[in-house]
Parts: structure tokens; sequence; C-alpha cells
């Protein structure tokens, strides 16, 4: 029997050192290679697993192809690092069985355990276990070795064990698949039933996995006392984002504001369905307490968003009547016009928009223009709430609220059919007469505009959908570190999207991680916010940087050649934004020397959201969403101050708003002489600018 396992052993990473080998030599150059970022020399790459540190050793296993540069022949590549930002690439840890020609058995995503007093039994003289946990996906009908019989594109858990920290792995084949089924009364979802997330629970002694059911958006959890034996618990869900799959859930204690007091993360992704704004994947977060068998999520936590239930509606574009006969002025193309339903021409939906109707003046395409203006009415409420979507240019296609005939607010939408909530404080014309005016000028483009529920309240109306961890369309699976302390818990996460990651323009890899970001609870707008703060040691691989300061930005303020490889600290402070025009301060990087191509990362002071935009960062041409811009919500400090920590490398860019409540991970494909960069102030001036930039030299050399 030692014998036997011995050599499994010795099989498995003799098989991943083989196709390590196989590998060109590779200098880390290849034009858009992330310089401080994790990526496999080549082929394919998603989800982190198994991350685990160790005796001053991080390693993450990940999701990996070794045969190609799409998905396929899943396998657990395997990487470690002393600093998390230096990477050594390692022999494929697990190969796909019967790879490459007879794949029965590919390895899906799962975790590492590190079993201290070898509750599994696996250890051997005194070397305490490494466990991974992970989902086995049977490409065919077969018998396995344990006796057990699975069917095609079945789903089921497995482990396997390491005694030389993680570097070699013997699947345990005796009984694996050890969690064979769902537990009734979901067995008929074993072909979607993954993910598991294993961690060791000392108040009832027990480890604890956390398993998704898929297509249920539901979160199973087992206990059990030896990592081989699991009962199942207790369930969670579904709540919050259900746009998609739930996968790759993972639950964890942070104490709350630092002190004390302690509250339970469950982190889940989400496919498609991600943030507003975005295609694809995204990664939500609830908050609440665990016990051992059950987690339970805070009230304030889980939610639909919205307009508060005490809201006064203004108009909610519902019924048969045309938007004249509801008491609107009308002019233009919207003559005779009535609400529309959400699609346009029966295509593009639009979406997020309540009831059966909305406003949508995409009428006889983007080439229709009018205006539309309501009946005067009393404001009698603190706040005016709407959900608006379509073109973001808000002198051609915006909502505008005017007092005594002038305007006083206007808000755009984002170029998106996804309708959001947004918030004017008219707390300064309560009790005055207004009307809504909403134009539409735009005759191509994003030409239209879509609106609805208009509504007053005493609170503002909000993007309730999810308590999204990153509001970018790159940043998904995450997972945390095993071995860690508590204040301490670190995550990376996959820096793709399902939308578009197997035809990114990357050669001869595909996929990069995220940099590690460190996790805490914060009290943040009287809510419990999980905030992300850069793990990354920046202190051996960037200059001091220099810092610039000026009192007043307005216009373009040009940065000269800044580089490709950056640390930028921006702050600056909150000002009134304009009511006609866009309002908006922030920073230009990867820039050609004629600023046609560049990204542009800053503040919407009339949204209080930072946003990146990349719609004309470079290569956009290989997915249709790609060119897009991306917002999430920020609010000033008490001292009305913004601050933008931003990462930029070849390929992608990161911000970190606030104290890091506010986080966006994009891909970004420029041109190598894209070393540019420039300040810009729209709608008025932007005070008390400062502004540090460090370049980041490579990690790879």
């Amino acid at each position: 029997m030692k014998l036997g396992l011995a050599l499994k052993s010795f099989l498995l990473g003799a098989l991943a050192f083989d196709v390590s080998m196989a590998r060109p030599r590779n200098t880390y150059t290849e034009v858009y290679r992330p310089q401080y970022h994790f990526s496999p020399k080549q082929n394919w790459m998603n989800d982190p697993n198994g991350l685990v540190y160790k005796d001053g050793i991080y390693h993450l296993y990940y999701q990996y192809n070794p045969g190609g540069d799409t998905w396929g022949a899943m396998s657990w590549g395997h990487a470690t690092s002393r600093d998390l930002t230096h990477w050594t690439e390692h022999p494929v840890a697990l190969t796909a069985r019967g790879f490459p020609d007879n794949i029965t058995e590919m390895f899906f995503s799962g975790t590492v355990v590190v079993d201290e007093d070898n509750t599994s039994g696996f250890g051997r003289r005194g070397k305490a276990p490494w466990v991974a946990m992970y989902t086995s996906y049977y490409r065919i009908d077969q018998t396995l070795p344990s006796g057990k019989q699975v069917r095609r594109d079945q789903q089921a858990q497995s482990i396997a064990y390491s005694l030389d920290q993680g570097m070699t792995w013997s699947t345990y084949d005796a009984a694996n698949p050890i969690i064979h089924n769902p537990p009734p009364p979901y067995e008929d979802q074993s072909l979607e039933f993954r993910d598991p997330s294993v961690f060791w629970h000392q108040e009832t002694r027990r480890w604890i996995a956390v398993i998704s059911l898929a297509k249920m958006h539901k979160v199973l959890i087992y206990n059990s006392r030896d990592l081989k034996d699991w009962s199942f618990v207790s369930e969670f869900g579904p709540v919050n984002a259900v746009g998609g799959v739930w996968e790759c859930p993972s639950i964890f204690p942070l104490a709350v504001d630092g002190g004390n007091s302690e509250k339970w993360v469950l982190m889940l992704g989400l496919n498609p369905g991600g943030p507003p704004g975005t295609v694809g994947s995204g990664t939500q977060y609830i908050v609440g307490d665990f016990n051992g068998t059950t987690f339970s999520a805070d009230p304030e936590s889980v939610h639909d968003g919205g307009a508060p239930d005490s809201s006064l509606i203004i108009e909610d574009f519902e019924g048969s009547d045309t938007l004249s006969d509801r008491g609107w002025t009308v002019t233009g193309d919207f003559i005779g016009a009535s609400p529309a339903q959400g699609s346009l021409d029966g295509q593009n939906p639009v979406t997020g928009f309540l009831g059966e109707q909305l406003l949508n003046t995409f009428i006889d395409g983007d080439s229709t223009t009018g205006t539309l203006t309501s009946a005067p009415f009393d404001i009698s409420h603190k706040y005016i709430n709407f959900l608006v979507g379509g073109g973001s240019n808000v002198n051609e296609t915006a909502i505008r609220l005017k007092v005594n005939n002038h305007i006083v607010h206007a808000t755009a939408g984002t170029d998106n059919e996804q309708l959001s909530w947004h918030s004017w404080d008219v707390s300064a014309f309560q009790n005055q007469s207004a009307v809504i005016e909403i134009i539409d000028n735009a005759t191509g483009g994003w030409g239209h505009i879509n609106i609805d529920e208009i509504s007053l309240s005493n609170t503002r109306a909000r993007n309730g959908q999810a308590n999204w961890l990153d509001w970018g369309p790159d940043f998904y699976a995450a997972l945390s570190f095993n071995g860690l302390p508590q204040n301490q818990r670190t995550i990376l996460a996959w820096m793709n999207n399902w939308q578009y990651g197997a035809v990114i323009p990357t050669d001869p890899w595909r996929s990069a991680m995220t940099i590690p970001r460190r996790l805490a609870l914060k009290t943040i707008g009287q809510k419990t916010t999980l905030v992300q703060e850069p793990a990354l040691n920046t202190k051996d691989i960037t200059n001091g940087g220099k810092l610039s300061t000026f009192p007043r930005v307005d216009g373009v303020r040009s940065l000269g050649r800044l580089g490709k490889t950056l640390e930028i600290n921006l702050t600056f402070s909150n000002r009134e934004s304009s009511p006609t025009g866009t309002s908006q301060f922030g920073i230009a990087v990867r820039a050609t020397d004629d600023y046609n191509k560049l990204t542009r990362i800053g503040y919407d002071f009339a949204t209080q959201q930072v946003f990146i935009d990349r719609s004309n960062s470079g290569d956009v041409s290989f997915d249709a969403t790609f060119a897009s811009t991306y917002h999430a919500p920020l609010t000033p400090s008490s001292d009305g101050i913004l601050s933008l920590r931003i990462f930029v490398d070849w390929s992608s860019v990161e911000v970190f708003g606030g104290e890091g409540e506010a986080s966006i991970t994009t891909q970004i494909f420029p041109s190598n002489d894209a070393v540019f960069g420039q300040l810009f102030s729209a709608g008025g001036e932007t005070s008390n600018v400062r502004l540090r930039v460090k370049e980041v030299e490579s990690t790879w050399r």
C-alpha cells in the first residue's frame, strides 16, 4: 500500500515536471506580459486554488491547462512566493487524469489545508499532511478505483494529500469522491456541484467545507472530523445577486473596525451577472455570523436595493397612456410616443427597470431627438431618485431638474443599457416648484436615454443588488490564503472575465492574477463594509517617486512620460458638480504621445463615483463589450477629501478608492509606446491636488 501511494505521487509529479520542462525559455517581456502580477509562463490559467501559507512561503495553486491557451484539461498549476510579489512557477501539481489524449477526470477548483494534527491519518513519520479538496469533473461514465460509479459531466468532491509541503500530490483513490452527490433533495444537481472551500473551525473542532450548488444559488455547508467523512449540516441562499451561477464560495471571520467584535464574511463568485455596467463575471460578499453549522446574514447585508418604501412617485411610466396624456410636454420625435417595453428593437434588453415599462428614447433608433418636460411639482422631500441608463453625454442625453427655469441638476447614463439608481440632493430647494426635463439631442452612437421610477424621498435610493467586492469586469473567483492570522486575511482573484477571457490578445499565456489584497471590515456610512488594501510589497521594486502638488487644476495638465508599470497616489478636494456638463477629475495613464489612446481613471462629482474608462485604451477589437467605462460608489471623507490608489501594469489597471471600500479592476491592452499621462478636470476647477507617481520594476528579472 505504501509503495503504491509513493509510486502514484512520483508519477503525478513526474508528469507535471515533464510538462513544465517542455516549455520554451521565456523572458517575460512579451507584449502585454504583466510585470508584477503573477501569470504562467504559457497556456491558460483561471481560478486561484488552494491558497495556503506555511513556513514563510505562500503557495498559489490555480486552474491550468497544460495543453493550450484556452480552457481545457483542467489541472492545478503551482507557484510560490516569499513576499506575494516575486513568484516561482513549479511543475503542475495535479494533472488532468489521462492527459493529453484520454482525459477521464479534470481537477476543478478547491482549497488546501495543512492538517497539523493529522486528523486525516495521511501523515507519515511525524510529517503533517497537506490536504487538497477539489471538484472532480468526470468526462465520461465510469466506475472508479473506489468502486463508486459516476456519470458523464458529473461534479463531485475529492481529496488529495501531500507529504512534501505541496510539491507532489497523491489522490485518495481508495475513497474518492469523498462527497459523491449533493444531499437530498438536490441530487439532480450533480452536474452543478462544485468549488469546495475548507477551513478548521476551532470552536467546534471540525473541518468545515462550503460548496456551491451553482444554478440554485445555494451554498451547502458540511463538517468533518477527518477530512474524509463529511456530514451535510445546513444551506444558505439564494440572496442578493443571482443573475448567473454561484461559484467559488468561501467564508471567514474578520474583526470589525479592528476591535473585539467579529463578523463572518461569505464571498461568492457570480457568472454572468456582475456589477452594474459590466458584462460577465463578478464577486459579491455577504456579512453575517457563523456558529460552526449555520451561516446567517446580517439584515443590512441582504437587500434588493431601490428607492425607499416611503417614496412619493412622480412618474413610473406604467400604463397605456401616451407621454402627452400622462402630463408631459413633448417635442420632436416624442410627439405621440408612449412608454416602452424593456427592449431595443426586440434584441438588446434594457435591464434594471421596474414594472413592465420605462421611458426609452430609442424610438426610431438613435436618430430620435426631442425633449420631454414633466408637469410642475413641489419639492417636498430631501432627495429625487430615479433609474437611468443609456448615453453618457450629459449635454445630449440626460435627465435634468429645473427650478425657476434654471438647470440645477443633470445626470446621464454610462453608455450601457443597465439602469442604475441615482439621487439628487434637493434639500436646498424645499417647497419650491420644479419640473423634470429629459433631453435626447444625439443622433448616433449612444444616442438615447432610458429613465424609470422618478420619485421623492428623504433617504437616497441605492443600487443594492449586491455588496460588490470589486466593481470592475476583471475580478473573479477570489480566494484567501489559509494559514495566515485572521488580521492578515489576504486574497487573490482571477484578473479576467468569462465574457472574453479566451480571446484577450496575449501570447503564449492567457490570464493573470490580481495583486494580493488584505481584507478588513470597517463601519462606513453606518454599514459594516469589506475593504481592501493592496498587499503587494512595493518597497524594493519602486522608486521613491515625486510628489507634485497643484493648488488648482482646470482642463488638462500634461504629466509627460510616466511609464508602463506604475503605483499612483492621488488625492484632491470634493467640489460642486456642474449642472450642465461633465464634472470629473482624474488621471489618464498608458497614453500615446498624441493622447489619442489612453485609459482614464477618475471621480465623477455629480454621481459620487470613481471610474475607469478603458473605451479608448488600446486594442479593444476582440470583444464588443470591452470598450466600456466602469463605476464604483465612493463618498468623500468627512473633511471633503477623495483618495485614489492606482496600480498600472502592462495590461491592467486596479484602483482603490477611499479606505478601500471602492475598487475597480480592469484589463487594458495599450501599445508599447503608450507611456504618457495627464491630469484632467472637467466642469470646473479641482483644488488641493496631490500626486505621487512611482515606477514599478519587473519582478521577473
